[in-house]
């Protein structure tokens, strides 16, 4: 059986969470191959539909941080 490696696909915060995953890039620090990060100025202004629209496209997860 495979191993399930789930695609998760993360809207990130410009001035908070974007900034922390750029300092963790930076200090070396792996993230899971089936994350993509996605900068957003801010995460309130995720719309329902971009999320409809992540999962129609094949994404397993949602992660939205600010």
């Amino acid at each position: 059986m495979e191993e399930f490696n789930p695609k998760i696909v993360g809207f990130l915060c410009n001035w908070c969470t974007y900034a922390a995953a750029d300092m963790a890039g930076a200090a070396k620090k792996n993230l899971p191959p089936g994350f993509n990060a996605v900068r957003v100025m801010c995460s309130s202004r995720v719309d329902h539909n971009l999320l409809l629209t992540t999962f129609f496209n094949g994404a397993d997860g949602v992660l939205i941080a600010g």
